[in-house]
Protein backbone atom coordinates (compact mmCIF):
# COMPACT_ATOMS: atom_id res chain seq x y z
CA UNK A 1 0.00 0.00 0.00
CA UNK A 2 1.21 3.38 -0.69
CA UNK A 3 2.42 5.63 2.47
CA UNK A 4 0.12 8.23 0.80
CA UNK A 5 -3.01 6.15 1.36
CA UNK A 6 -2.27 5.20 5.26
CA UNK A 7 -4.64 7.01 7.27
CA UNK A 8 -4.24 9.89 9.69
CA UNK A 9 -4.72 8.97 13.37
CA UNK A 10 -5.99 11.82 15.84
CA UNK A 11 -6.64 11.73 19.60
CA UNK A 12 -7.92 14.33 21.57
CA UNK A 13 -5.83 15.69 24.13
CA UNK A 14 -7.56 17.16 27.80
CA UNK A 15 -6.47 18.32 30.95
CA UNK A 16 -9.02 17.53 33.77
CA UNK A 17 -12.15 18.56 31.08
CA UNK A 18 -10.39 21.14 29.23
CA UNK A 19 -9.32 20.27 25.32
CA UNK A 20 -6.57 20.99 25.40
CA UNK A 21 -4.97 19.83 21.12
CA UNK A 22 -4.79 17.37 18.87
CA UNK A 23 -2.22 14.64 18.34
CA UNK A 24 -1.41 12.98 15.05
CA UNK A 25 0.16 10.36 13.83
CA UNK A 26 0.71 9.55 10.06
CA UNK A 27 3.93 7.67 8.64
CA UNK A 28 5.21 7.15 11.99
CA UNK A 29 5.71 10.75 12.19
CA UNK A 30 3.63 12.52 14.72
CA UNK A 31 2.09 16.24 15.68
CA UNK A 32 0.67 18.13 18.41
CA UNK A 33 -1.45 21.55 17.95
CA UNK A 34 -2.84 23.35 20.45
CA UNK A 35 -6.49 24.51 20.70
CA UNK A 36 -7.70 27.94 20.04
CA UNK A 37 -9.80 27.44 23.31
CA UNK A 38 -6.53 26.71 24.88
CA UNK A 39 -4.26 29.11 23.86
CA UNK A 40 -7.10 32.25 24.37
CA UNK A 41 -7.35 30.41 28.28
CA UNK A 42 -5.46 32.61 30.85
CA UNK A 43 -4.26 29.54 32.79
CA UNK A 44 -3.24 27.98 30.17
CA UNK A 45 0.28 26.54 30.06
CA UNK A 46 3.22 24.41 27.67
CA UNK A 47 2.45 20.65 27.96
CA UNK A 48 5.84 20.43 28.68
CA UNK A 49 9.22 22.98 28.11
CA UNK A 50 9.68 22.25 24.35
CA UNK A 51 6.15 22.31 23.09
CA UNK A 52 5.88 25.96 23.41
CA UNK A 53 2.22 27.44 23.73
CA UNK A 54 1.80 28.86 19.98
CA UNK A 55 -0.48 28.62 17.44
CA UNK A 56 2.04 26.41 15.33
CA UNK A 57 2.03 22.98 14.81
CA UNK A 58 4.53 21.08 16.54
CA UNK A 59 6.08 18.42 14.08
CA UNK A 60 8.77 16.02 14.82
CA UNK A 61 11.50 15.21 12.65
CA UNK A 62 13.01 11.59 11.95
CA UNK A 63 15.42 12.28 14.57
CA UNK A 64 14.09 14.52 17.03
CA UNK A 65 10.72 13.59 18.38
CA UNK A 66 9.71 15.44 20.95
CA UNK A 67 5.53 15.06 20.28
CA UNK A 68 5.79 10.85 20.33
CA UNK A 69 8.70 11.07 23.67
CA UNK A 70 6.32 13.27 25.56
CA UNK A 71 3.11 10.81 24.97
CA UNK A 72 5.17 7.82 24.96
CA UNK A 73 6.37 8.74 28.59
CA UNK A 74 3.17 8.37 29.13
CA UNK A 75 2.84 4.70 28.30
CA UNK A 76 3.90 1.59 30.59
CA UNK A 77 7.42 0.39 30.16
CA UNK A 78 8.72 -3.76 29.43
CA UNK A 79 6.56 -6.52 30.74
CA UNK A 80 3.61 -3.74 32.02
CA UNK A 81 3.34 -2.91 28.42
CA UNK A 82 3.60 -6.44 26.78
CA UNK A 83 0.57 -7.08 28.88
CA UNK A 84 -1.56 -4.08 28.07
CA UNK A 85 -0.93 -4.96 24.24
CA UNK A 86 -1.52 -8.44 24.48
CA UNK A 87 -4.85 -8.15 25.95
CA UNK A 88 -5.91 -5.30 23.79
CA UNK A 89 -4.47 -7.04 20.74
CA UNK A 90 -1.45 -4.81 19.92
CA UNK A 91 1.65 -4.37 18.47
CA UNK A 92 3.63 -3.29 21.54
CA UNK A 93 5.61 -1.37 19.50
CA UNK A 94 2.74 0.71 18.32
CA UNK A 95 2.51 3.91 20.79
CA UNK A 96 0.09 5.62 18.92
CA UNK A 97 -2.60 2.61 19.40
CA UNK A 98 -1.83 1.84 22.82
CA UNK A 99 -2.67 5.66 23.85
CA UNK A 100 -5.46 5.10 21.40
CA UNK A 101 -6.76 2.05 23.48
CA UNK A 102 -5.74 3.12 27.18
CA UNK A 103 -4.95 6.79 27.36
CA UNK A 104 -8.66 7.27 29.61
CA UNK A 105 -6.22 7.44 32.65
CA UNK A 106 -2.56 8.88 32.95
CA UNK A 107 -0.19 9.85 35.19
CA UNK A 108 -0.72 13.60 36.03
CA UNK A 109 -3.57 14.82 34.38
CA UNK A 110 -3.79 14.22 30.79
CA UNK A 111 -6.47 12.60 29.13
CA UNK A 112 -6.81 11.01 25.65
CA UNK A 113 -9.65 10.28 23.87
CA UNK A 114 -10.37 9.70 20.18
CA UNK A 115 -12.30 12.76 18.15
CA UNK A 116 -15.77 13.16 19.13
CA UNK A 117 -15.66 10.47 22.29
CA UNK A 118 -16.37 11.55 25.93
CA UNK A 119 -15.50 9.67 28.83
CA UNK A 120 -18.66 8.03 30.19
CA UNK A 121 -19.79 9.38 33.27
CA UNK A 122 -17.81 8.63 36.53
CA UNK A 123 -18.66 5.29 38.80
CA UNK A 124 -17.18 3.56 41.66
CA UNK A 125 -17.32 -0.32 42.24
CA UNK A 126 -16.73 -1.77 45.23
CA UNK A 127 -13.53 -4.59 45.40
CA UNK A 128 -13.05 -6.88 48.08
CA UNK A 129 -9.96 -8.45 49.23
CA UNK A 130 -10.88 -11.50 47.20
CA UNK A 131 -11.60 -8.80 44.28
CA UNK A 132 -8.09 -7.70 44.46
CA UNK A 133 -7.07 -11.43 45.40
CA UNK A 134 -8.47 -12.66 41.90
CA UNK A 135 -6.83 -10.01 40.05
CA UNK A 136 -3.80 -10.40 40.90
CA UNK A 137 -3.62 -14.44 39.82
CA UNK A 138 -4.24 -13.29 36.54
CA UNK A 139 -0.65 -11.79 36.13
CA UNK A 140 1.71 -11.70 34.72
CA UNK A 141 -0.88 -12.54 31.68
CA UNK A 142 -4.00 -9.94 32.27
CA UNK A 143 -4.32 -6.55 33.31
CA UNK A 144 -5.19 -5.84 37.15
CA UNK A 145 -8.36 -3.16 35.77
CA UNK A 146 -10.98 -3.74 34.21
CA UNK A 147 -10.88 -2.81 30.67
CA UNK A 148 -15.09 -2.18 31.13
CA UNK A 149 -14.10 0.43 33.83
CA UNK A 150 -10.75 1.81 33.26
CA UNK A 151 -8.31 2.70 30.53
CA UNK A 152 -5.26 2.78 32.51
CA UNK A 153 -1.50 4.09 30.44
CA UNK A 154 0.07 4.44 34.00
CA UNK A 155 3.86 4.44 33.31
CA UNK A 156 6.45 2.62 35.23
CA UNK A 157 7.23 -1.39 34.19
CA UNK A 158 5.42 -3.11 37.26
CA UNK A 159 1.81 -4.30 37.60
CA UNK A 160 -0.15 -1.61 38.78
CA UNK A 161 -4.18 -1.23 39.95
CA UNK A 162 -5.85 2.18 40.40
CA UNK A 163 -7.94 3.08 43.07
CA UNK A 164 -10.41 5.31 44.97
CA UNK A 165 -9.72 5.20 48.79
CA UNK A 166 -12.01 6.96 50.93
CA UNK A 167 -13.88 6.19 53.84
CA UNK A 168 -16.24 3.86 52.71
CA UNK A 169 -13.45 1.07 51.46
CA UNK A 170 -11.84 0.34 48.31
CA UNK A 171 -13.27 0.82 44.86
CA UNK A 172 -12.29 0.51 41.49
CA UNK A 173 -13.18 3.98 39.47
CA UNK A 174 -14.47 3.98 35.66
CA UNK A 175 -15.07 6.55 33.27
CA UNK A 176 -13.84 10.00 34.10
CA UNK A 177 -13.53 9.58 37.96
CA UNK A 178 -9.94 10.69 38.46
CA UNK A 179 -8.02 7.57 40.88
CA UNK A 180 -6.93 8.36 44.05
CA UNK A 181 -4.66 5.24 45.12
CA UNK A 182 -2.19 3.31 43.22
CA UNK A 183 -2.01 -0.92 44.05
CA UNK A 184 1.26 -2.26 43.63
CA UNK A 185 1.49 -6.68 43.88
CA UNK A 186 4.11 -8.47 44.14
CA UNK A 187 6.60 -8.94 41.60
CA UNK A 188 5.34 -11.48 38.97
CA UNK A 189 9.22 -12.90 39.25
CA UNK A 190 9.63 -13.82 42.45
CA UNK A 191 11.77 -16.39 42.34
CA UNK A 192 14.38 -13.18 41.55
CA UNK A 193 12.51 -10.16 42.98
CA UNK A 194 11.56 -11.64 46.41
CA UNK A 195 8.95 -9.24 49.01
CA UNK A 196 8.99 -6.50 47.08
CA UNK A 197 5.80 -4.91 48.64
CA UNK A 198 7.56 -5.46 51.76
CA UNK A 199 10.78 -4.31 50.30
CA UNK A 200 9.00 -0.48 48.79
CA UNK A 201 6.85 0.23 52.15
CA UNK A 202 10.05 -0.48 54.29
CA UNK A 203 11.70 1.89 52.04
CA UNK A 204 9.30 4.52 51.41
CA UNK A 205 8.46 4.66 54.87
CA UNK A 206 12.35 4.65 55.93
CA UNK A 207 12.67 7.60 53.35
CA UNK A 208 9.75 9.89 55.10
CA UNK A 209 11.20 9.26 58.63
CA UNK A 210 14.81 10.00 57.06
CA UNK A 211 12.85 13.89 56.57
CA UNK A 212 12.78 12.94 52.17
CA UNK A 213 9.48 14.26 51.09
CA UNK A 214 7.15 11.19 49.93
CA UNK A 215 3.38 10.43 49.37
CA UNK A 216 1.64 8.09 52.27
CA UNK A 217 1.93 4.62 51.94
CA UNK A 218 0.57 1.38 53.09
CA UNK A 219 0.97 -2.39 53.67
CA UNK A 220 -2.16 -4.88 53.24
CA UNK A 221 -2.54 -8.84 52.92
CA UNK A 222 -5.37 -10.10 50.85
CA UNK A 223 -4.15 -12.31 51.98
CA UNK A 224 -1.50 -11.59 49.25
CA UNK A 225 0.64 -8.64 50.05
CA UNK A 226 -0.63 -5.27 48.73
CA UNK A 227 1.50 -2.42 48.77
CA UNK A 228 -0.30 1.09 48.11
CA UNK A 229 0.73 4.83 47.87
CA UNK A 230 -1.06 7.57 47.42
CA UNK A 231 -1.26 9.94 44.58
CA UNK A 232 0.16 13.25 44.44
CA UNK A 233 -1.19 14.39 41.74
CA UNK A 234 -4.13 14.42 42.48
CA UNK A 235 -5.98 17.50 44.45
CA UNK A 236 -8.92 17.63 46.63
CA UNK A 237 -10.76 14.33 47.82
CA UNK A 238 -13.38 12.45 46.38
CA UNK A 239 -16.09 13.11 44.62
CA UNK A 240 -14.17 16.64 43.63
CA UNK A 241 -10.61 15.00 42.47
CA UNK A 242 -8.81 17.06 39.91
CA UNK A 243 -6.16 15.95 38.38
CA UNK A 244 -2.59 18.05 38.39
CA UNK A 245 -0.40 17.89 35.26
CA UNK A 246 3.41 16.68 35.63
CA UNK A 247 6.37 15.57 34.30
CA UNK A 248 8.61 12.87 34.95
CA UNK A 249 12.39 13.66 34.10
CA UNK A 250 12.45 12.03 30.82
CA UNK A 251 9.36 14.44 29.90
CA UNK A 252 11.00 17.95 30.98
CA UNK A 253 14.44 16.97 29.52
CA UNK A 254 12.71 16.37 26.40
CA UNK A 255 14.09 12.79 25.83
CA UNK A 256 12.69 9.43 25.35
CA UNK A 257 12.22 7.01 27.79
CA UNK A 258 14.29 4.73 26.69
CA UNK A 259 17.35 7.18 27.75
CA UNK A 260 15.84 7.26 31.33
CA UNK A 261 19.10 5.31 32.87
CA UNK A 262 21.77 6.35 29.33
CA UNK A 263 21.16 10.27 30.61
CA UNK A 264 20.46 9.98 34.11
CA UNK A 265 23.67 12.06 35.45
CA UNK A 266 24.52 14.73 37.27
CA UNK A 267 24.29 17.09 34.05
CA UNK A 268 20.34 15.90 33.84
CA UNK A 269 20.07 16.29 37.41
CA UNK A 270 21.36 20.22 36.89
CA UNK A 271 19.58 20.92 33.96
CA UNK A 272 16.41 19.76 35.85
CA UNK A 273 17.15 21.55 39.08
CA UNK A 274 17.85 24.62 36.75
CA UNK A 275 14.79 24.56 35.62
CA UNK A 276 12.48 24.92 38.76
CA UNK A 277 11.10 27.77 40.69
CA UNK A 278 12.94 27.35 43.83
CA UNK A 279 16.17 25.68 42.20
CA UNK A 280 18.41 25.97 45.60
CA UNK A 281 15.87 24.04 46.90
CA UNK A 282 15.16 21.69 44.15
CA UNK A 283 19.50 20.56 44.20
CA UNK A 284 19.29 19.93 48.38
CA UNK A 285 16.38 17.39 47.94
CA UNK A 286 18.03 15.60 44.74
CA UNK A 287 20.91 15.44 46.84
CA UNK A 288 19.13 14.04 49.35
CA UNK A 289 17.32 11.53 47.41
CA UNK A 290 20.33 10.65 45.64
CA UNK A 291 22.43 9.36 49.06
CA UNK A 292 19.64 8.24 50.41
CA UNK A 293 18.95 5.80 47.26
CA UNK A 294 22.64 4.80 47.24
CA UNK A 295 22.50 3.64 50.87
CA UNK A 296 19.20 1.71 50.78
CA UNK A 297 20.95 0.04 47.78
CA UNK A 298 18.19 1.24 44.92
CA UNK A 299 19.89 1.46 41.87
CA UNK A 300 16.82 2.00 39.80
CA UNK A 301 16.45 5.50 40.86
CA UNK A 302 16.04 6.59 37.20
CA UNK A 303 14.73 10.26 35.67
CA UNK A 304 11.26 8.80 35.33
CA UNK A 305 11.13 8.17 39.04
CA UNK A 306 11.53 11.96 39.36
CA UNK A 307 8.53 14.00 39.38
CA UNK A 308 7.51 17.84 38.30
CA UNK A 309 4.34 19.73 38.71
CA UNK A 310 4.10 21.80 35.68
CA UNK A 311 1.87 24.42 35.32
CA UNK A 312 1.65 28.74 34.89
CA UNK A 313 4.98 30.12 35.49
CA UNK A 314 5.31 27.19 38.13
CA UNK A 315 8.02 24.11 38.32
CA UNK A 316 8.43 21.97 41.19
CA UNK A 317 9.51 19.12 42.31
CA UNK A 318 7.56 16.49 43.41
CA UNK A 319 7.12 13.68 46.16
CA UNK A 320 10.07 11.34 45.67
CA UNK A 321 8.24 7.64 45.08
CA UNK A 322 9.22 3.95 43.69
CA UNK A 323 12.13 3.85 46.34
CA UNK A 324 12.95 0.25 47.16
CA UNK A 325 16.65 -1.95 47.58
CA UNK A 326 17.74 -3.24 44.56
CA UNK A 327 21.31 -4.15 45.55
CA UNK A 328 19.62 -6.81 47.72
CA UNK A 329 18.85 -9.01 45.27
CA UNK A 330 22.57 -9.31 43.70
CA UNK A 331 24.02 -12.44 44.93
CA UNK A 332 25.86 -12.50 48.27
CA UNK A 333 28.49 -9.86 48.07
CA UNK A 334 27.69 -9.04 44.69
CA UNK A 335 25.83 -6.04 45.67
CA UNK A 336 28.63 -3.99 45.69
CA UNK A 337 29.45 -4.66 42.05
CA UNK A 338 25.95 -3.48 40.88
CA UNK A 339 25.49 -0.20 39.20
CA UNK A 340 24.43 3.41 40.66
CA UNK A 341 21.13 4.88 39.56
CA UNK A 342 23.80 7.82 38.11
CA UNK A 343 27.39 8.28 38.86
CA UNK A 344 28.48 9.63 42.07
CA UNK A 345 31.67 11.92 41.22
CA UNK A 346 33.82 9.08 39.54
CA UNK A 347 32.13 6.12 40.84
CA UNK A 348 29.46 3.96 38.73
CA UNK A 349 28.89 1.14 41.13
CA UNK A 350 27.71 0.86 45.08
CA UNK A 351 31.49 -0.27 45.99
CA UNK A 352 32.95 2.57 44.45
CA UNK A 353 31.39 5.26 46.54
CA UNK A 354 33.36 7.06 49.00
CA UNK A 355 32.89 10.38 51.08
CA UNK A 356 34.91 12.40 48.47
CA UNK A 357 32.67 11.40 45.51
CA UNK A 358 29.44 11.92 46.98
CA UNK A 359 31.13 15.76 47.32
CA UNK A 360 32.02 15.89 43.94
CA UNK A 361 27.78 14.82 43.28
CA UNK A 362 27.12 17.72 45.72
CA UNK A 363 29.33 20.15 44.07
CA UNK A 364 28.24 19.34 40.86
CA UNK A 365 24.89 20.03 42.22
CA UNK A 366 25.61 23.30 43.09
CA UNK A 367 25.64 22.17 46.79
CA UNK A 368 27.88 24.33 49.54
CA UNK A 369 30.30 21.53 50.84
CA UNK A 370 29.21 22.70 54.41
CA UNK A 371 25.55 21.44 53.77
CA UNK A 372 26.61 18.62 51.88
CA UNK A 373 29.07 17.23 55.09
CA UNK A 374 26.11 18.32 56.85
CA UNK A 375 23.56 16.22 55.16
CA UNK A 376 25.93 13.03 54.58
CA UNK A 377 26.19 12.98 58.68
CA UNK A 378 22.75 13.32 59.47
CA UNK A 379 21.38 11.11 57.25
CA UNK A 380 24.36 8.21 57.85
CA UNK A 381 23.24 8.38 61.26
CA UNK A 382 19.63 8.79 61.28
CA UNK A 383 18.94 6.20 58.56
CA UNK A 384 20.64 3.00 60.51
CA UNK A 385 18.67 4.37 63.75
CA UNK A 386 15.71 4.57 61.81
CA UNK A 387 15.39 1.00 60.11
CA UNK A 388 15.94 -0.68 63.34
CA UNK A 389 12.96 0.88 64.82
CA UNK A 390 11.25 -0.36 61.08
CA UNK A 391 12.50 -3.69 61.71
CA UNK A 392 11.87 -3.80 65.22
CA UNK A 393 7.98 -2.31 64.78
CA UNK A 394 7.14 -5.87 62.20
CA UNK A 395 8.66 -7.75 65.24
CA UNK A 396 6.02 -6.89 67.52
CA UNK A 397 3.47 -7.45 64.80
CA UNK A 398 1.12 -10.68 65.00
CA UNK A 399 3.14 -13.64 63.13
CA UNK A 400 1.49 -13.78 59.34
CA UNK A 401 2.61 -16.69 56.87
CA UNK A 402 5.70 -14.39 55.47
CA UNK A 403 6.71 -12.50 58.52
CA UNK A 404 9.83 -14.77 59.08
CA UNK A 405 11.05 -14.09 55.31
CA UNK A 406 10.13 -10.62 55.40
CA UNK A 407 12.72 -9.90 58.49
CA UNK A 408 15.14 -11.31 56.91
CA UNK A 409 14.69 -9.25 53.72
CA UNK A 410 14.38 -6.41 55.84
CA UNK A 411 17.75 -7.36 58.03
CA UNK A 412 19.78 -8.11 54.43
CA UNK A 413 18.97 -4.43 53.30
CA UNK A 414 20.15 -3.14 56.85
CA UNK A 415 23.09 -4.69 57.25
CA UNK A 416 24.37 -5.59 53.57
CA UNK A 417 23.03 -2.51 51.99
CA UNK A 418 22.37 0.46 54.71
CA UNK A 419 25.33 -0.42 57.52
CA UNK A 420 27.82 -1.20 54.62
CA UNK A 421 27.24 1.88 52.55
CA UNK A 422 27.25 4.17 55.00
CA UNK A 423 30.49 2.67 56.31
CA UNK A 424 32.21 3.91 53.29
CA UNK A 425 31.20 7.37 53.94
CA UNK A 426 32.80 7.86 57.69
Amino acid sequence: MSSSLVEERKLDVYINDKPVGQLKEHNGLWVFEYTQSWLKDPKSFALTPSLILNKKEHIDTGTQRPVQWFFDNLLPEEKAREVLAKDYDLDKEDAFALLEAIGGESAGAITLLNPGEALPPGDLFPLTDGDISRRIHTLPKGQMNSKQRKRMSLAGAQHKMLLVINDEGRFEPSGETPSTHILKPEHTQPEFYWFTVRNEYFVMTLAQRCQLIVPKVSIDYVPEPIYIVERFDRAGTYPNTQRLHVLDGCQMLDISASAKYRASNVTALKRLVDMTRAPAQTAFRLFRWALFNFLVGNGDAHLKNLTFRYSVNDCQLMPHYDLLSTAVYADARDHVNEELSQPIGDAHHFGQVTRQSVLAFAEDLGLNKFVAEREIERLCRSIQQEADKLITELEQQPNFESKASELQLLRNIRYRCIGEFASQLS
